[in-house]
């Protein structure tokens, strides 16, 4: 599978990113590890060095303290590897606010552990974005823009029909260093809830909004 995604990236002029996983971190089995472990090895020989991964549902798998469990044992392969380990918000998450990223990168000091910001995630949770930049700037490995609807409440829209203010992060983020990736993102949700289907057009907009900040 990972030989054919290789060729068709090469065919077509695509390069790999990111492998962004299904299932948090947490919990105790041999199979969520060696899930992760394939992952890292995968987005190498693709010719990425990031996964992206998030925590169990708040309270689930051990919390907060299974998510530094899984990490410490992660560190390692990640190391080795060269891969980079991007934890996601998510809303009603294990890694949801400013205090659990605050924990994980206390017990958890590499370079190889960072945060995955998911603008509109952070929204929905209610989490100041600039305090959240100004604290951990430095350990921001990715960004995932997505648009949400309102402070505090869940519920992802287009881009342009919501409040997330996107380009203030990605503003503050760049005025601190910031070079790495910008992940536009169009949640199925959205879909979903507004019966409208999906077309390019929906791509155009954050392109223009974002591509201004694109390197050569």
């Amino acid at each position: 599978m990972i030989r054919s995604l290789k060729e068709r990236c090469e065919n077509t002029g695509l390069s790999a990113m990111a492998i962004h996983l299904n299932g948090g971190l947490g919990g105790e089995t041999c199979k969520d590890f060696c899930h992760k472990l394939w992952a890292m090895q995968a987005i190498r020989e693709l010719g990425g060095r990031r996964i992206v991964t998030s925590g169990a549902a708040r309270g689930q798998d051990g919390g907060i303290e299974g998510v530094i469990r899984a990490l410490k044992a992660l560190v390692p392969a990640a190391e080795d590897l060269d891969v980079l380990i991007c934890l996601e918000n998510h809303c009603q998450n294990n890694l949801e606010t400013i205090e659990d990223y605050r924990r994980v990168f206390d017990a958890i000091p590499s370079p190889y552990v960072g945060l995955c910001i998911d603008t509109g995630h952070f929204d929905a949770s209610g989490v100041d974005m600039d305090a959240l930049t100004e604290e951990f700037s430095e350990r921001v490995n990715h960004i995932h823009l997505k648009e949400n609807l309102g402070v505090g409440e869940k519920k992802f829209v287009r881009f342009g029909e919501g409040t997330t203010d996107n380009r203030r992060v990605v503003h503050n983020m760049i005025a601190r260093g910031y070079e790495g990736y910008l992940s536009i993102e169009l949640s199925p949700e959205i879909g979903e809830h507004d019966g409208r289907p999906f077309t390019t057009a929906d791509l155009e907009l954050p392109y223009k909004m974002f591509s201004p900040y694109e390197s050569p």
